[in-house]
């Protein structure tokens, strides 16, 4: 049967995955973005087309979770051939979908253990919506299950609603993308053209903010004025939800209990360059998984302390040796006018695993010995919770300190924004598993750690004060920090 369907019918990114569908070479499709996107109701569309044309078109639909399935991603199926008045051309039945000419049809399953993927070789395409919650060893066993016939794909599709995902760190960042020209928010395809990623968002979408003429007139889709004017309110009132479900950027939202509560992308965050007039100061966190956390800062006018970068360094390279050479690469010693070390008291101690006398500090100091650096550590660890509210004080007030980190330092901005107050007010030091390696690790703090021994031992006396007298004498104080050479 001929089934005739009107353009207006579909958005831009339709016509992108269309193309996408129909090229042989391309094996994995990814659909990311915003919400209110039309990104799974595109696939939606486009597969229920296939399926009305050609036999074989079989995909299978996975969510993480088969509650999730019937009030998602199935439920745009069958919304969709209602509206367009095929119900007599499709046969629907709980977790599947069949076209009566071509017999083509869809599977929906949910997937709580990656070892029970099995029996895939049937399908021309593997649908992973909100594949964000599944885990990379899932995506590598789909990947390796799919098999068997020509042009086979994969298509995932989800928010990034954390830029430490391993869709990512492991998928995006480690491809040769170029950037092709599009109608949509924007289009990427990789080296060997077998990956296309397509971005869209709510301004994409003609259902939402309508498509108009050169004289403003609409033409096609419709204007939903409450859903705009939603995302509006967000870009005041919470800009980094509006970046991530209005923009579709990569962030990570916050749920509250944060334990940097005043700390905000928006205020604190700039770009920022290494002034090579001043001195730097490195702070360190001793653990190993999932690196060793160094942070660059430096401190200008007295008064303003300034992250400036951030060395942390993965397996195999997480030991103090390369995080030195990583530093000395990137500082060289004739340009460096002083270091000085920061980081965790305890680290003084003795360690069983290195020769005697030798500590965690005394081999970053040989590592460093060009730069003839100073050692900076208290007599004893700061109070994670009076730190905690110190540092806090200084991003809320931008007083006595006014601290502000670089946006190059992502792995910091997302421990910033994300670790959370344990109940007894110290940072929550949450063990997340690692599933490729199975090494344990605590997932934030680090660089939290890091951050809260530099500003303490660098303003000590603003420290103290805070300590001594409370909110009310740090405002009556006059901003003095130890040497800033």
């Amino acid at each position: 049967m001929l089934y005739q369907f009107k353009k207006s019918l579909f958005n831009n990114v339709y016509w992108h995955l269309e193309n996408a569908f129909d090229n042989l070479l391309i094996r994995f499709i990814w659909l990311y973005g915003g919400s209110s996107a039309s990104k799974s109701y595109s696939v939606c569309q486009l597969i229920l087309r296939k399926m009305l044309q050609f036999e074989n078109e079989n995909t299978m639909v996975m969510r993480k979770y088969a509650v999730d399935i019937k009030d998602s991603i199935y439920s745009d199926f069958k919304a969709i051939i209602e509206l367009w008045g095929l119900q007599d051309d499709f046969i629907c039945q709980q977790n599947y979908i069949q076209c009566k000419y071509t017999q083509s049809y869809i599977r929906f399953r949910g997937l709580d253990d990656s070892e029970k993927i099995k029996g895939l070789s049937n399908f021309k395409r593997i649908v992973l919506e909100e594949v964000s919650q599944f885990d990379e060893v899932d995506f590598k066993q789909i990947k390796k299950r799919l098999r068997g016939k020509d042009g086979q794909q994969i298509i995932g599709i989800f928010n990034p609603i954390s830029e430490d995902s391993w869709i990512k760190t492991n998928v995006f960042d480690c491809e040769v993308l170029t950037e092709v020209e599009s109608d949509i928010t924007s289009i990427h395809i990789n080296e060997n053209k077998d990956t296309i990623i397509l971005k869209t968002n709510y301004t994409d979408n003609i259902f939402i903010v309508g498509k108009h003429d050169t004289d403003g007139n609409l033409i096609a889709g419709r204007k939903d004025i409450h859903v705009i004017n939603d995302f509006e309110k967000d870009k005041i009132t919470d800009n980094n939800y509006y970046q991530i479900y209005g923009l579709g950027n990569w962030g990570k939202i916050r749920t509250g209990g944060e334990f940097w509560k005043d700390f905000n992308t928006n205020l604190h965050t700039q770009d920022v360059q290494w002034n090579e007039d001043l001195p730097i100061h490195l702070t360190f966190d001793e653990n190993v998984n999932p690196y060793i956390t160094c942070l660059v800062w430096q401190i200008v006018d007295k008064n303003t302390a300034i992250q400036i970068d951030e060395i942390c360094l993965p397996d195999p390279k997480n030991r103090i040796e390369y995080v030195c050479n990583q530093f000395s690469k990137q500082y060289p010693k004739d340009r460096v006018k002083g270091l000085f070390i920061y980081g965790d008291r305890t680290s003084v101690k003795e360690d069983t695993k290195m020769q005697k006398g030798e500590n965690f500090f005394t081999k970053i100091l040989e590592y460093l010995q060009e730069y003839k650096p100073s050692l900076r550590l208290p007599t004893s660890n700061p109070s994670v919770v009076l730190s905690g509210g110190f540092v806090n004080y200084c991003y809320k007030n931008s007083y006595p300190i006014k601290i502000i980190i670089g946006k190059s330092c992502k792995k910091s901005i997302n421990d910033y924004s994300y670790a959370l107050e344990d109940s007894d007010g110290t940072i929550k030091k949450t063990k997340k598993r690692n599933a490729i390696t199975g090494v344990s690790y605590e997932e934030y703090g680090h660089q939290s750690d890091a951050k809260r021994y530099f500003i303490t031992m660098a303003f000590m006396e603003s420290y103290n004060q805070y300590l001594n007298g409370g909110k009310s004498s740090v405002r009556k104080m006059g901003q003095r920090s130890i040497s800033n050479y």
